[in-house]
């Protein structure tokens, strides 16, 4: 058995890199096991076995434990593997607030991501629904209150709360920008996030596969609709 914890993965994965980048932030080195959508690993008996959701990312730690969800997956990494609690306070205040926005981030601004994929993908939609415009104008300003509050979305320090918001938030906003006008703390935000190691190359770069993927599928289904 390696000695080092496995991650299962794939760019294009908010969440995955959500868990690549907690990782680097605590020094945590990662066998990193990359899962091919595109030739259905995710549904293999092997990959089911560990995660019957067939979702990624999921952590196997090195005594062979399985966790998933890349919300569970931060936190017990940095509980485990963290040089101290910054990331994930042990505060009870403090870690409710970061539990809150993390379940924000999963209900709520991650919602319009799998919006836009039931509709623009798999949906047959070539624009951009208006209900999920709407849906993302309302995530966008609930993350700008909470902004108002401190540097980052819990208070003045770093948690994993903004790792996890900002790797949904770089692609979200690939695709439905978000407005300097109308949320000025959040683009703020988002600049001071650049600074997370592996930004470009992991961050960006995932974000970009996936906003290809689906602008690709939409301008397809626009083609098709107009008998081109």
């Amino acid at each position: 058995m390696s000695n080092k914890p496995t991650l299962y993965y794939a760019l294009f994965s908010p969440p995955a890199r959500a868990c690549m980048i907690t990782a680097k932030l605590i020094g945590l080195d990662l066998d990193l096991k990359f899962v091919d959508f595109s030739q259905k690993e995710h549904l293999s008996e092997e990959f089911l076995k560990l995660n019957p959701q067939h979702q990624i990312p999921v952590f196997v730690d090195s005594d062979g434990e399985v966790y998933i969800d890349s919300h569970a997956i931060i936190c017990f990494m940095v509980g485990k593997y963290g040089k101290d609690d910054k990331l994930y306070p042990k505060d009870l205040k403090t870690r409710a607030h970061v539990d809150h926005r993390l379940h924000y981030e999963n209900g709520v601004l991650f919602q319009v991501i799998k919006d836009i994929v039931a509709r623009n993908i798999y949906g047959g939609e070539g624009d951009f629904n208006p209900k999920t415009i709407i849906l993302c104008e309302n995530a966008y300003s609930f993350l700008e209150a909470f902004l108002k509050k401190g540097k980052y979305v819990v208070g003045d320090e770093m948690t994993v709360a903004d790792v996890s918001i900002n790797t949904t938030l770089v692609t979200l906003n690939l695709l439905l920008p978000v407005s300097a006008e109308k949320y000025p703390l959040t683009v703020a935000w988002m600049e001071r996030m650049k600074s997370l190691p592996d930004y470009d190359e992991v961050n960006v770069k995932g974000a970009e596969a996936l906003c290809t993927r689906i602008k690709g599928v939409m301008s397809a289904t626009r083609e098709a609709a107009a008998g081109k």
